[in-house]
């Protein structure tokens, strides 16, 4: 066993990988049993709320790699949806750095965090983030292999739906973003001939 426990999701995370589908997540809820957990307690106005949705997937992509997912199941896919993106770099590097310096704590991993998150975890692109310049949005998601970790979603008809025609990802990157990355991810859609050729 990886850890002391079977944590509760573990049964989840089995059949996900025996039936090759992807394990995805959808975080966010404002109110009542369903409310998004804060690190410094619940915040005050909706637009606050929604923009710091990525604490949730901060927590639960940590725990995913600390925990050994990954190891147990390395064919498995975990797709954390609509958190935005630009936070995946900075998140990464302190926990390849904590990891090299406290590698005891958790033996049963081989791999650098950053290792399991390109292998294993994908990223939504909505919402993504939008700098004013927006090469400062390129490097973040060249920083996190956003070539083959992001996947296009719009949450159409939503107030923050994002555009097709209006999202902002490096042009060489767009034919694996909007359906390729996706159709690695979900192997049980049917396949384009052209790609299932490869």
């Amino acid at each position: 066993m990886l850890t002391s426990d079977i944590p509760f999701y573990h049964p989840i995370y089995e059949a996900c990988a025996e039936m090759g589908l992807p394990f995805a997540m959808h975080l966010g809820g404002q109110g009542g049993i369903n409310s998004t957990p804060i690190g410094a307690g619940p915040s005050t106005f909706f637009w606050e709320t929604h923009a710091i949705l990525p604490q949730t997937a901060m927590t639960h992509m940590a725990s995913l790699i600390a925990h050994g997912v990954f190891e147990r199941w390395p064919e498995l896919k975990v797709v954390i949806i609509e958190c935005g993106v630009a936070w995946v770099p900075s998140v990464l590097w302190r926990l390849d750095a904590n990891y090299k310096a406290l590698r005891k704590e958790t033996p049963w991993l081989k791999r650098l965090p950053s290792e399991y998150f390109k292998s294993n975890i994908r990223m939504s692109t909505q919402p993504l983030e939008q700098p004013a310049n927006i090469q400062h949005l390129w490097a973040t998601l060249e920083a996190m292999d956003g070539e083959n970790t992001l996947m296009f979603a719009s949450d159409y008809p939503h107030w923050d739906y994002d555009d097709v025609n209006k999202l902002h990802v490096p042009p060489a990157w767009r034919e694996k973003i909007f359906g390729l990355n996706a159709l690695d991810v979900y192997t049980r859609l049917p396949r384009p001939m052209a790609h299932a050729a490869e």
